[in-house]
């Protein structure tokens, strides 16, 4: 664990370091919108981060699972619980949507204001990015339970981070700190004793 979590430091720490760059290499809008079945596969790819998403993910594994509605339970545990501390921390840091109105493409303002909104949704929501957060606390639980399709659940949590930077909702240290953020809580929650008894069975 410690050595993940050092790994996903210097990956913040590296994004912070060229968000303003990032922009320029994935930008955005207008060729997003031109991007076809790539942007339809990144549009679907966000689901798997949305409340809804982690639903009927929940009901898939309930239903197929050998083990029952003990893995989907702890599913949507370790899924809520995540994305709840993310989203208090969204609101403490109080960082500005690259897309809020006035932020000019190319010279976006990456400041952090505190939580001027509170924990409401406000234009201070940016810090770290609810989606992705979302979406690999899901790929890391879904991973655990299902340790052959890893790769599979990894890149589209991957791809749903991808999606917000393009659509210009995040900065990409927003992301990748959402990604290291929902993987680090989902493999600490996964362990809690009876999370574990829930979704290992014993």
């Amino acid at each position: 664990m410690f050595f993940r979590a050092a790994a996903g430091a210097v990956l913040v720490a590296t994004a912070f370091a060229v968000d303003r760059h990032a922009f320029g290499l994935l930008r955005t809008a207008t060729r997003y919108d031109h991007w076809g079945e790539m942007r339809e596969g990144l549009t679907a790819a966000k689901f798997l981060g949305s409340g809804l998403g982690t639903a009927v993910v929940a009901l898939i594994v309930g239903f197929l699972d050998r083990r029952g509605w003990r893995r989907a339970v702890a599913f949507l545990l370790v899924v809520a619980l995540a994305s709840g501390a993310g989203a208090v921390l969204k609101g403490l840091a109080g960082r500005e949507r690259p897309s809020r109105q006035g932020q000019v493409p190319g010279r976006e303002r990456t400041v952090f204001h505190g939580p001027s909104g509170g924990l409401r949704h406000a234009s201070c929501q940016s810090f770290p990015s609810g989606h992705t957060l979302s979406a690999f606390a899901s790929a890391t639980a879904l991973s655990a339970f299902y340790p052959e399709a890893a790769p599979v659940f990894y890149a589209v949590a991957t791809a749903t981070g991808v999606n917000r930077v393009v659509k210009h909702q995040h900065f990409l240290s927003d992301v990748v700190t959402g990604a290291v953020l929902g993987h680090l809580l989902a493999l600490l929650l996964l362990d809690v004793g009876w999370i574990r008894r829930l979704w290992k069975g014993s």
